[in-house]
């Protein structure tokens, strides 16, 4: 693989990097899904990682090999066995995302390190384009059957998706709160340049906006905790505001697995006020 970043395109040059900078990583295992052509696995090899690449469509090449892996089902992969998961442009493909990170959460290591990229639909140009065409450039219709569904396995009658399930920042920060994660580090991609030019006129009404949002909800749900509140809330406005959400073309995060999902379940019941119990009856949530 070609050392030069002025080589590589898209968000993976901004991947290659970073990767780059983990320096030895001997000892660890990594879970590469979707691993496509390799490009992430080869780099980890080179930093002394042992690494499973996971794909639908599985490879078999000269200096790369996958399985097969589909993040819609669970992975054949041991509890608390992997120290780090890079999940490169595919999130956006999988309807059921919460389930996936779930899975991430059962088979990370403690403080274990998940990478996951997708395209930002949360960027001022996504904002304006899903206003008017409900697609996050306003070139392109909205994603439909004809073009949301990019192959199907005549054998098994295995849909594999589009990105039909693109997501905003913050239902991408909650997923990945309500399953274990965070120490969230936002990493920087390529700029939109025409959501540049338009922040320069909309960003004032984007801050008001923002600021009104969050004072009106911080006067709902007295049962939680203010200091709760304001710190998650407060957190989600940041987010909404920050240049990283508003004018880059890439969601490119970098996170930690925290709580495993019974502690997650009894962090949300203290928040409420209730007992773990009552909250997995009323949510539906299982341990």
């Amino acid at each position: 693989m070609n050392d030069s970043l002025n080589s590589l395109v898209g968000i993976h040059a901004y991947v290659f990097s970073y990767i780059k900078k983990m320096g030895d990583l001997s000892g660890h295992t990594v879970l590469d899904i979707p691993s496509g052509d390799g490009r992430a696995t080869n780099i980890f090899k080179e930093q002394g990682a042992k690494v499973i690449s996971l794909d639908i469509f599985p490879r078999t090449e000269k200096s790369y090999t996958s399985q097969y892996g589909d993040m819609g089902e669970k992975l054949d992969i041991n509890d608390n066995s992997i120290d780090i998961i890079i999940c490169q442009e595919g999130i956006e493909h999988v309807s059921d995302q919460f389930s996936l990170l779930k899975e991430f959460n059962r088979i990370l290591k403690k403080e274990g390190e998940l990478i996951i990229t997708t395209p930002n639909i949360s960027n001022i140009r996504s904002k304006i384009s899903n206003l008017f065409t409900e697609s996050e450039m306003w070139k392109r219709m909205p994603y439909t059957e004809i073009d949301s569904i990019w192959h199907i396995e005549n054998t098994s009658k295995t849909f594999y998706f589009g990105h039909l399930f693109l997501l905003p920042v913050n239902h991408l920060k909650t997923l990945l709160a309500l399953n274990g994660f965070g120490d969230f580090i936002y990493k920087r991609t390529k700029i939109s340049r025409s959501s540049v030019f338009l922040g320069l006129f909309l960003y004032p009404f984007y801050l008001i906006l923002n600021i009104i949002a969050y004072m009106t909800s911080m006067k709902k749900n007295q049962h939680i905790d203010s200091s709760v509140k304001k710190l998650i809330l407060w957190d989600r406005c940041l987010l909404n505001l920050s240049f990283t959400t508003l004018f880059y073309k890439h969601i490119f995060w970098v996170c930690k697995k925290k709580h495993n999902l019974d502690k997650v379940i009894d962090n949300i019941a203290k928040m409420q006020n209730k007992m773990p119990s009552e909250m997995s009856s009323e949510r539906g949530i299982k341990k």
